[in-house]
C-alpha cells in the first residue's frame, strides 16, 4: 500500500528517513521501524524497495523487537505471572513481531555512510519491562551492516529477542528463478495457522538447503535452526547475495513471498531472509529466549553483501 504524503508534509517536518552512502553502496533507513526502505550496489537493487511514503505491509525491512515472529494467543508466562500480549495477526490468532515495528525511532547519530536509531520499551500490559534498543545501519564496501543493541533499563530481568525483515532482490529474477543455499539442519514444522508443531531435521519435509537448492515452485515461510556460521546464499542469473549473522542469531526465517494479494507486483518477487535470535513462540518455550538482567547490554550484527 503506498500512503499519500500528509498535506503538512514540508522540509521543516522531522525527517523520514535518511539516506547514507560510501563506495557505491547507498541505503534509505526509516525512522518507522528503523528499517531498511531500499539498498542499493551502484544503483542495483540488493533488497526490495519502498516507496517514499509507501506502508511497509509485510514488514519489509523492519526491526523486530522484543519478540520476533509469532506467540499464539499472545499469551506466555514469566516468573509465574500469566502474561497476555495484544494479538494484531487476525489470521492466525497471534502477537507478531513484537511491539517496535510500527513505532517511529530517534536518531541518535549520523555520519554520511551510517545512522543510529533508538527507542525505549515501557512496562505494559503483556510485557511489563523496560528496555532501551539502538540499531546502527552502515554502509561501505563490504555491504550493509546492522548493528543491534537492547539495554535492560529496568529493574528485574527482561526476557528478549529480536529480527529484522530484509528482502532480497536480484537482478531480473523472482522468486522462482533463485537458489538459495541455506546452513541449518533442523526446520520448525508449523500448522495451518503458522503455529509451532515440532522441529524436524531438514532432510524430513523437504527443507534440505545445505548445499543448495532451487526455490521454483516451493512455498517457504519456514523458521530454520541448528545453523553453522557460513552465510545463507541466494543466487540467481549472474548474481548472489549473502546475509550473514552473527553466532548470537540462531535462526533464519526464509519467505518467498507467497501471501500478497493476486497481482500484486510484490507477489514471489522478493525472498524475505531474516535473522533471528530466537524462533517462533520463543517466549512459551524458552529456546534460545534472551534474559538481560538489570543494567546489562547485549549487542549483535547482521548484513547483506554481494557474492
Amino acid at each position: 500500500m503506498t500512503a499519500a504524503p500528509p498535506p503538512s508534509a514540508g522540509p521543516s517536518d522531522a525527517p523520514r528517513s535518511w539516506t547514507i552512502s560510501r563506495a557505491g553502496h547507498e541505503a534509505v533507513i526509516g525512522r518507522g521501524g528503523a528499517g531498511v526502505r531500499s539498498y542499493t550496489v551502484d544503483g542495483v537493487a540488493v533488497v526490495d524497495a519502498l516507496g517514499e511514503w509507501e506502508i511497509p505491509s509485510a514488514y519489509h525491512g523492519l526491526v523486530l523487537a522484543p519478540w520476533p515472529n509469532r506467540i499464539p494467543e499472545g499469551r506466555w508466562s514469566w516468573a509465574g505471572q500469566t502474561l497476555e500480549l495484544p494479538v494484531n495477526e487476525a489470521a492466525t490468532g497471534c502477537a507478531l513481531h513484537g511491539l517496535v515495528a510500527w513505532s517511529a525511532w530517534n536518531l541518535r547519530a549520523q555520519s554520511d555512510d551510517a545512522v543510529e536509531l533508538g527507542i525505549s520499551i515501557e512496562p505494559q500490559p503483556g510485557y511489563p519491562f523496560s528496555l532501551d534498543l539502538s540499531v546502527r545501519w552502515s554502509v561501505g564496501a563490504d555491504g550493509l551492516r546492522c548493528a543491534i543493541t537492547a539495554w535492560n533499563t529496568g529493574w528485574e530481568p527482561a526476557p528478549f529477542g529480536v529480527a529484522v525483515h530484509p528482502y532480497v532482490v536480484l537482478p531480473g529474477c523472482g522468486v522462482d528463478d533463485l537458489e538459495l543455499t541455506m546452513p541449518a539442519d533442523t526446520w520448525l514444522d508449523v500448522d495451518e495457522r503458522l503455529r509451532p508443531v515440532a522441529l524436524r531435521p531438514v532432510e524430513d519435509g523437504d527443507r534440505d538447503f545445505r548445499r543448495g537448492a532451487s526455490l521454483r515452485g516451493r512455498a517457504l515461510d519456514t523458521a530454520f535452526t541448528d545453523v553453522s556460521d557460513a552465510p545463507v546464499r541466494v543466487a540467481g542469473g549472474d548474481h548472489a547475495v549473502e546475509v550473514w549473522a552473527d553466532p548470537a542469531f540462531g535462526w533464519w526465517q526464509v519467505y518467498t513471498s507467497d501471501y500478497f494479494p493476486v497481482g500484486s507486483e510484490r507477489l514471489r518477487r522478493a525472498l524475505a531472509v531474516e535473522a533471528m535470535t530466537c524462533g517462533p513462540d520463543a517466549f512459551n518455550t524458552g529456546r534460545d529466549l534472551i534474559t538481560l538482567a538489570p543494567d546489562e547490554r547485549w549487542s549483535a550484527e547482521w548484513g547483506v553483501r554481494q557474492a
